[in-house]
């Protein structure tokens, strides 16, 4: 390099891609940068000689200069490749300008004197241990779903939901009917999930029903809040479990979150019904964060929050290389970050098609009116919103501007106070009416209130909870 190409690299100023050093005392801090380049996509340029302010004054440059920053580039491993170029540009009292230059790393992550390090803007920082790891995963094709060093047993394993998934594969056409009768260590075997009889971590993250041997990553954050912003909770749960118990509690809690439109159409005896969110739209958004999360990140969670506009779903691990935010509402290549995970959600059809679920939840939005999703990289992790095409309690307004509240019975009118403060059973509700009154009776009467979109119930049998939508506390109450 000649002087006039080190003024006119020197203008640039620091960078993502460029730290200067005033001299070779500050070796430790340039070799740290010179690491977290090798870490990074495009690689830099570390100059010795250059101060902060970009006045280019070098140093005498001894053998024992070259001999310390020899010494300090060994302290990086693996061994950089490409290699790092030493590039000694002479300028004026004899003293010279020092250039440490490499491309990205092949064998990424790199460290120095045992520490990693990464580049952000300006800066240089120690990497993080859930940046190591991914990072350590990615390049070494060693996938943390099918690193097989957990705790978890087979009889940690959930069998009916093996089974059940078995039955769904089969019936969708993606597993012969003969995987019926296979046993389930011979399933998960096929599945590449159990490895000579070990579990992977995709066997515990997908099927584990022991909370003890659980993955704490594997948690889902539920929240309904009031109004557009996070300033008040309706409602809140945080679920620890395996990936498809993760899926049904979204599930639900999206079902009984979000309104649903009913009319009667002529010579139609039945309501027709139209969900917020149309649910082939939901269940690829929740799919997707579960199949995509970066489990190998202990922290965090996959999050979903239902404000009065708009349904947000996130979850930890940024788009995978080689897939850009702007590709997503158009064709492109499907690159999964846990494939073995992703694979069993696909043969039980909780996926349809590899690549064009984004598309697909663009177009059903846009089929009912709504705005597309959107899509967004955030600190990390990845962001869908998807906007509803009226306000939540708008629609609940509405639904009740249908119904005159004066003609509710007594009765109904207590059933709804008493919900008022919180979910019951029929049985619980029954004992707080302090009125004698038959289980069948209750039940006719909750299921008016219900058809009317007053209240709504949730879990199975005697178990099942009835509540008070939680948008109606305010109107049902004036």
């Amino acid at each position: 390099m000649k002087l006039a190409q080190l003024i006119l690299l020197v203008k640039k100023g620091e960078s993502e891609q460029l730290e200067f050093k005033s001299t070779t005392s500050n070796i430790v801090a340039g070799i740290q940068t010179l690491c977290a380049f090798l870490n990074s996509e495009k690689g830099g340029s570390v100059v010795f000689g250059v101060t902060d302010y970009g006045d280019i004054k070098g140093q005498n440059v001894s053998d024992s200069t070259k001999k310390n920053i020899a010494n300090e580039l060994n302290k990086i491993e693996p061994r950089p490749s490409p290699k790092v170029d030493v590039i000694y540009v002479p300028i004026k009292n004899n003293n010279e300008v020092i250039i440490l230059k490499t491309k990205a790393g092949e064998n990424a992550p790199y460290t120095y004197d045992g520490r990693a390090y990464v580049r952000n803007q300006s800066t240089t920082s120690r990497m993080s241990k859930e940046e190591y790891v991914y990072l350590h995963n990615q390049n070494n094709q060693t996938l943390w779903e099918s690193l097989t060093g957990n705790t978890c047993k087979l009889s940690d394993l959930d069998l009916n939901r093996i089974k059940e998934m078995v039955r769904m594969a089969v019936y969708e056409k993606r597993m012969p009917e003969s995987a019926m009768s296979e046993s389930i260590p011979d399933v998960l075997q096929k599945l590449e999930i159990a490895v000579n009889g070990k579990l992977t971590n995709a066997a515990v993250v997908l099927f584990c029903k022991n909370e003890n041997k659980q993955f704490l990553q594997c948690n889902i954050k539920l929240a309904r809040f009031k109004g557009i912003d996070k300033t008040e909770f309706l409602d809140t749960k945080t679920f620890r479990g395996n990936a498809f118990d993760m899926y049904d509690k979204a599930m639900d809690f999206l079902s009984f979150t979000l309104p649903v439109a009913a009319r009667i159409e002529d010579n139609n005896p039945t309501r027709v019904e139209t969900p917020a969110i149309p649910y082939k739209v939901l269940r690829e958004a929740v799919t997707n964060a579960i199949i995509h999360r970066d489990y190998s990140q202990a922290g965090g969670s996959i999050s979903i929050a239902v404000y009065d506009d708009r349904v947000n779903i996130s979850n930890i691990g940024a788009l995978p290389k080689g897939v850009e935010l702007n590709q997503l509402s158009k064709e492109h290549q499907s690159i999964l970050r846990n494939p073995l995970i992703a694979q069993v959600f696909y043969l039980c059809g909780k996926i349809e098609k590899w690549g064009r679920g984004t598309i697909e939840m663009i177009n059903d939005c846009k089929k009912v009116g709504n705005s597309p999703p959107k899509y967004e990289e955030i600190g990390g992790g990845f962001s869908l919103t998807l906007p509803l095409k009226e306000s939540i309690n708008s629609v609940i307004k509405q639904q009740l501007s249908d119904h005159d509240l004066s003609k509710l019975t007594d009765r109904q009118k207590k059933i709804i106070e008493i919900l008022r403060q919180g979910a019951l059973t029929t049985t619980q509700l029954i004992k707080k009416m302090r009125s004698k009154l038959t289980t069948r009776t209750m039940q006719l009467e909750l299921v008016k209130l219900r058809e009317l979109n007053l209240i709504k119930s949730t879990g199975k049998t005697k178990a099942t909870l009835w509540l008070l939508s939680e948008y109606n506390y305010e109107i049902i109450a004036k």
